[in-house]
């Protein structure tokens, strides 16, 4: 099979996976360091509604995974209804569900330590959506690399990634190859496994997928204005 995007070699690859002895465990879960395992996330940067069918395809397959959610995507609303419909559907097939915390633009916490900026998030957020005690960084910086804390783990420990092989598929591109094969082969004993739902059985333009992501967000939010502020109704579409 061709290497590409598409849910089908998704599929692949995790059947691969399966094939060759792994178990898929979530980040928040004890494990011995004979097993051979994979650390399956998903960072959920757009779109949650992309990330339901990557979590419906696993489910078939008995495969379990971690889905992180940015709760200050411009995309997407953490407090939405639909949004957390869907979180709880994803967490109903078995999947794990964790903060994506994006330090950077989180102006209010400048003046805090990144330990104290992260527990602040991740109380605040898992009191309103159900988490595991588990968190990844969004465009990581070398300060979160190896911090350990106290309650919850971060994807970014020694153990989860400088201590097994850690593999991504950022900005569409598997910087080492897409890792089908030497999965198959069982390469490595533990690995951290990410992808981004954007990604994965949409266009392979990726400037077209920008454009139908900004065209369905418009839609929203003309919706939304057209709904709550009378002037704007003739904007509803």
């Amino acid at each position: 099979m061709g290497c590409n995007f598409s849910l089908q070699h998704y599929s692949y690859i995790l059947n691969n996976a399966l094939r060759a002895g792994y178990e898929f465990k979530g980040f928040h879960e004890q494990i011995s360091e004979n097993s051979r395992v994979i650390f399956l996330r998903h960072d959920i940067d757009v779109s949650v509604s992309m990330a339901l069918q990557m979590a419906e395809l696993e489910a078939e397959l008995g495969v379990r995974s971690t889905y992180f959610v940015l709760p200050n995507s411009p995309l997407y609303n953490l407090l939405e209804d639909e949004v957390i419909e869907i979180l709880i559907k994803i967490r109903n097939m078995g999947h794990w569900t964790g903060l994506h915390v994006d330090l950077p633009n989180t102006p209010l916490f400048k003046n805090v330590t990144i330990e104290e900026a992260t527990n602040i998030l991740f109380k605040s957020f898992s009191s309103l959506v159900p988490f595991e005690p588990v968190i990844s960084y969004h465009r990581p910086t070398r300060d979160v690399f190896g911090l350990k804390f106290e309650f919850f783990a971060n994807t970014y420990e020694n153990r989860f990634f400088k201590d097994i092989k850690y593999l991504s598929d950022s900005k569409k591109n598997w910087r080492e190859g897409c890792p089908c094969q030497a999965i198959l082969e069982g390469k490595y004993q533990q690995l951290q496994l990410l992808t981004h739902p954007i990604w994965w059985g949409t266009d392979d333009d990726i400037l077209k997928v920008g454009e139908a992501i900004i065209e369905s967000r418009e839609r929203e939010m003309c919706n939304y204005l057209g709904t709550n502020v009378s002037p704007f109704r003739v904007m509803i579409k």
